[in-house]
C-alpha cells in the first residue's frame, strides 16, 4: 500500500434524469449483504478479526429484524409521522433487539469478545436505556467503547424499522448534509450501479436510509470549487476520500461501478487507514461508522 494518497480530479456531474430523492433499502437484504461484504473484505486484512465480528453483528441484525417483523401486528405499529431517534431511545423497544442479537452472538463469540457480550447481558434495563439515549444524543464519551457498537446496532435497527413506517419527508430543493429521515450523519456516499448508474446517495449511519446528492460538490458545505479525491494504490480505487478545501472536511465515496459488491458500512470500515491519511492532511471527517464510533461527543 502506498504511503501517500493518490489524487484525482473531480468527477463529472451525473446526467439530468429522474431519480428517487430518498431510498429505503430492505433491511434484511441490506444487513445480509453487509455481513457478506465484511467477510469478503476480512480475508487477509490487518483488522480481520474485527471485520468478522462486525459481520456477525450485521448478521445478528438481520435475524433480529426478521424476528421483529414477524411479531409486529398492524395494531401495534406506531402512528408517528416522523422519526425521532431520541424518543425511540427513551421508549426502549430496541432493548428487545439487543437481547435477540446477544442470543445469536454469544454462542460463537471468541474469548476476547465474550466478556463484553456478558457485560451487555448483565446490564440493567435502565443502564441500557441510559446508554441508548446517550448514543442518540451523540454523547459518545458516556458509553463504553467496547459496548457501544453492539448497543448502536440494536438501537439503529429500531430506528431503521421506524423509518420504514413513517411518511417520507417532503422533497426539498436543497440537499442536506444530514439524513432527511432521522437527522443523523452519513457513513459515506455510494455511487450506484445498475438502474441508478452513476447517481450518488449518502447512506445514513443510524436509520439506513439513503438520500441523493449530486456529485462534484462537498457533501458538507456544498462548495464545488475546491474538491480533491484521496485514495490508495490507484486513482480508480473503489473507496476514495472526497476532501473539501473550503470547509476542510471529507467524506468517503464508495463506488459500486468499480466494485459491484461494495457496501457503505463495510467498505468504509475496511479503509480506516484512509481516514488516518485524510486526517493527517488536515481534514475532519463528517461521516460516522457504526463500528468505529468516536470516543468524543459530536
Amino acid at each position: 500500500m502506498n504511503e501517500v494518497p493518490v489524487r484525482r480530479s473531480v468527477p463529472s456531474e451525473e446526467s439530468t434524469r429522474h431519480f428517487d430523492p430518498i431510498l429505503l433499502p430492505e433491511l434484511h437484504e441490506l444487513y445480509t449483504a453487509r455481513a457478506a461484504r465484511l467477510r469478503e473484505l476480512a480475508t487477509g486484512h490487518e483488522l480481520e478479526a474485527y471485520l468478522r465480528l462486525a459481520a456477525d453483528v450485521a448478521q445478528a441484525q438481520a435475524q433480529a429484524q426478521a424476528q421483529a417483523q414477524a411479531t409486529v401486528s398492524p395494531e401495534s405499529r406506531s402512528n408517528a409521522v416522523a422519526v425521532d431517534p431520541v424518543e425511540i431511545a427513551r421508549q426502549g423497544t430496541w432493548v428487545t433487539h439487543l437481547d435477540t442479537m446477544l442470543d445469536q452472538l454469544i454462542p460463537g463469540a471468541s474469548p476476547a469478545i465474550t466478556p463484553h457480550l456478558d457485560a451487555l447481558r448483565a446490564m440493567s434495563t435502565q443502564a441500557r436505556l441510559d446508554a441508548g439515549l446517550a448514543l442518540a444524543q451523540h454523547q459518545f464519551h458516556s458509553v463504553s467503547q467496547a459496548l457501544a457498537p453492539f448497543l448502536w446496532a440494536a438501537f439503529s435497527l429500531d430506528v431503521a424499522l421506524a423509518a420504514r413506517t413513517v411518511p417520507l419527508p417532503v422533497a426539498s430543493s436543497e440537499e442536506s448534509p444530514s439524513c432527511p429521515v432521522c437527522g443523523s450523519a452519513p457513513v459515506a456516499s455510494l455511487i450506484y450501479k445498475g438502474t441508478r448508474q452513476g447517481l450518488r446517495y449518502l447512506h445514513c449511519s443510524l436509520c439506513e436510509s439513503q438520500w441523493h446528492m449530486v456529485r462534484a460538490k462537498c457533501t458538507n458545505c456544498a462548495d464545488a470549487g475546491d474538491l480533491d479525491y484521496l485514495s490508495f494504490d490507484s486513482t480508480e480505487a473503489v473507496v476514495r476520500a472526497e476532501s473539501c478545501g473550503h470547509c476542510h472536511s471529507y467524506l468517503k465515496v464508495i463506488s459500486q461501478e468499480r466494485e459491484p459488491n461494495a457496501e457503505s458500512v463495510a467498505d468504509d470500515l475496511a479503509t480506516l487507514v484512509l481516514d488516518d491519511a485524510a486526517s493527517a492532511e488536515g481534514y475532519g471527517r463528517t461521516g460516522l461508522n457504526p463500528f468505529a464510533l468516536p470516543d468524543q461527543d459530536l
